[in-house]
């Protein structure tokens, strides 16, 4: 066992207290109050998207018939207000440990006329408007290269648009609209952010974030179970000071916090619309 390197959540208990300055220090908070800072500082680091917090993961679902009539099966009637209202299952329930969804991935069978012609065979025919050869031998400049790319990247988007889908992290759903016809006999592979699991990777224990982010939510704990006891004088001369203390983790929380976008997360993209 290290102190400074904690590999388990029993280490990780021994590293707060030991910040916090026990033994010399009796630190007024249960196991249980511990353990509940560690889970809130895991979720803060997973869930905010720290560098070291998720990790980028593929799932793949092979479509075939019974699972596409399963999308497209709907949920028992309901009625409200005297209206009845059904919804359709397009949904797939995805595990605990994904966090959010970046996109799903066109199945490699994909192409027009429902997979009748490769989407690959439609980039040469209209490339050839472009280049006026049929993409033959063009005396070509970085600029038509880039012009050509830009074409291409044109072309998939309007032949092979991106699967729109909605994603609620708290009741693991992730909701495709639209039919997935095209992708009968075929596969889905969805990109997604995983939570990576501690007990499988150890060394997540030793995170610098995460270690100083649960010091100071469990100082946080200690001033509240110690604010009552203000001024309270104890044998020795020691005066019990609990609001000091939570207004102390209360400061480095905030500054932490403040922090966190600019040190240890992607800074968030711009929206054009």
């Amino acid at each position: 066992m290290s102190l400074s390197k904690p590999q388990d959540r029993k280490e990780f208990h021994e590293y707060v207290k030991y910040k916090l300055g026990a033994p010399v220090l009796q630190i007024n908070v249960a196991d249980e109050q511990i353990d509940v800072a560690i889970d809130d500082a895991f979720q803060f680091f997973n869930e905010r998207n720290h560098f070291n917090g998720v990790e980028r993961g593929y799932l793949v679902f092979n479509i075939d018939d019974e699972f596409k009539d399963s999308f497209e099966e709907f949920d028992p009637v309901q009625e409200i207000d005297d209206k009845e209202y059904k919804k359709q299952q397009n949904y797939l329930t995805l595990p605990e440990d994904v966090v959010g969804v970046v996109q799903i991935l066109n199945s490699p069978s994909m192409g027009l006329g429902q997979g009748i012609v490769p989407g690959g065979m439609i980039f040469p025919i209209l490339l050839g408007s472009l280049t006026g050869d049929s993409c033959g031998s063009v005396n070509s400049t970085l600029t038509t290269y880039y012009a050509i790319q830009e074409y291409l990247a044109l072309i998939n988007w309007m032949f092979f648009p991106p699967k729109a889908f909605n994603f609620n992290q708290r009741t693991h759903r992730l909701i495709i609209d639209g039919s997935l016809n095209r992708l009968r006999g075929g596969m889905m592979v969805i990109e997604c952010m995983i939570k990576p699991n501690p007990d499988l990777y150890p060394d997540l224990w030793n995170d610098l974030w995460l270690k100083e982010y649960c010091t100071e939510l469990v100082r946080l704990q200690w001033g509240q179970n110690l604010s009552k006891y203000n001024q309270v004088q104890l044998p020795g001369g020691i005066v019990l000071n609990g609001p000091q203390i939570l207004s102390d983790a209360q400061n480095n929380l905030q500054k932490i916090r403040d922090r966190f976008a600019l040190d240890w997360a992607d800074p968030p993209l711009d929206m054009v619309g």
